[in-house]
């Protein structure tokens, strides 16, 4: 290698996305593939980058839509289609095609050109790219159990139908092959009929059944939604009025949100809406700390734990800078696994953004090593891992938190401390009169 190539070589990026090459091996991730996809010029890039999750040892469900391709088949054959909206069977009021036996060959037709098209483009071996020679093997088949959606307020869907089982354990063994699973939005019934789907349905019931730890939506109105709701990276599940603040013109995307919050209701941890329409945007969003996408989080996305060993040296790489500038107290990793038992981390996607420790002292506890990383300061979570401890120190009993700090103290009086007495805390003096010149800070928990 050169030293201009050396130069080139991203190697801060590299080690910041190997906590997440860590964290997602093994887990089963399903993505919903939008219809324009199928036709787009990163068609090819996106085929590169799910097979190099699927080397990377991420267990991979793709669902594909057809909506469009379905359309124009119909167009082209002269064939009227028609629309109707049951409002019980989607909360975001999407329309639902009625899929008449006429309509059954075209959609069968598209059904297999799609296919064929996705097989094909998994068997080439990605010529001309940095995977050229890499192989995965895709199987598609009848993982959907379906029954008719029958009549609604007078109108027979005929073959459209809705979802009755999804065959998780034919599913599971083909993932723990290796093989990615391909499921398309049609089902049969045991008896044979052919039902015609929400895409969208598919993926989020999949996810569901297979308790996917992501389900992921690549979708073409991803940057427009984020405009629409003010560059939003995060949405708890618990927010209220999402939906109903979107314009009408994204009503596609407003089904995928839909869909997204009730995957999270049921058990998916996350779901992510990606755009379709950026090379590179899904492992961005997977692979990086602050993503591209918008996130749909059922409440597990950051979480605050007690630390173990397997967290110092995410620990220390957090507090050495403010080691270095004399914030904090010089801790080696050796001090930090023989006290790991008196510090919590916050935690997002596998990396250790923030830590503090909370050492108790009969009824009194000190809040120590306190630090968030630089990328989240401003996001309030240093006072989220305050009320952590808070809330550990109240279960242990404690009536009293105190703080030693040098610099935070505007911060810490913030949060509800107030200026203490040495003599009324059990701290050695001399943390407070030494070379640091700490000052003490005090929080009734009483």
């Amino acid at each position: 290698m050169t030293s201009q190539e050396e130069n080139d070589f991203p190697l801060e990026w590299l080690r910041h996305t190997s906590p997440y090459i860590n964290t997602h091996r093994g887990k089963t991730f399903v993505v919903w593939l939008n219809d324009e996809l199928l036709n787009n010029d990163l068609f090819g890039h996106l085929i590169h980058d799910l097979t190099l999750l699927s080397h990377l040892g991420v267990r991979l469900v793709l669902v594909h839509g057809m909506r469009r391709q379905i359309d124009a088949a119909l167009q082209a054959g002269n064939i009227q289609t028609s629309f109707a909206n049951p409002g019980e069977a989607h909360d975001d009021h999407t329309p639902i095609r009625i899929t008449t036996s006429e309509m059954l060959p075209p959609i069968q037709s598209v059904l297999g050109t799609i296919r064929s098209q996705i097989e094909s483009a998994f068997s080439t071996g990605l010529p001309n790219t940095p995977m050229s020679g890499s192989r995965v093997t895709l199987c598609s088949g009848n993982f959907v159990v379906a029954r008719p959606f029958g009549v609604r307020d007078g109108i027979d869907y005929c073959h459209t139908g809705e979802i009755r089982k999804v065959r998780t354990s034919t599913i599971n063994d083909l993932l723990d092959l290796g093989i990615i699973v391909l499921m398309s939005p049609i089902g049969y019934s045991p008896t044979g009929e052919f039902f015609n789907l929400h895409a969208e349905d598919v993926a989020t019931q999949t996810a569901i059944d297979l308790q996917a730890d992501k389900l992921i939506f690549l979708h073409d109105q991803t940057d427009a939604l984020a405009s629409a709701l003010g560059d939003t990276r995060e949405i708890l599940v618990g927010a209220h009025g999402v939906q109903q603040a979107l314009p009408s013109a994204l009503r596609t995307i407003k089904s995928v949100l839909s869909n997204a919050t009730l995957a999270c209701q049921r058990g998916v941890n996350r779901c992510h809406i990606v755009s379709s329409q950026k090379d590179g945007a899904l492992l961005k969003e997977l692979f990086t700390r602050d993503g591209s996408g918008l996130l749909i989080d059922s409440g597990n996305y950051d979480s605050i734990r007690a630390a173990t060993n397997r967290d110092v040296a995410g620990i220390k790489a957090l507090i050495q800078p403010l080691i270095n500038d004399g914030i904090l107290l010089d801790r080696s990793e050796q001090d930090l696994e023989r006290s790991i038992q008196d510090f919590y981390v916050a935690e997002r996607e596998g990396s250790v953004i923030g830590c503090a420790s909370l050492t108790l002292f009969d009824q009194q506890a000190e809040v120590g090593c306190l630090a968030v990383h630089p990328d989240f300061r401003a996001s309030g979570k240093a006072a989220d891992i305050l009320q952590h401890l808070v809330k550990e120190a109240k279960v242990q009993t404690c009536k009293q938190l105190f703080a030693l700090s040098t610099r935070s103290g505007d911060w810490f009086q913030e949060q509800g401390f107030l200026p203490g007495d040495i003599s009324t805390v059990p701290v050695d003096e001399n943390r407070l009169r030494g070379k640091r010149g700490s000052k003490l800070y005090v929080l009734d928990l009483s």
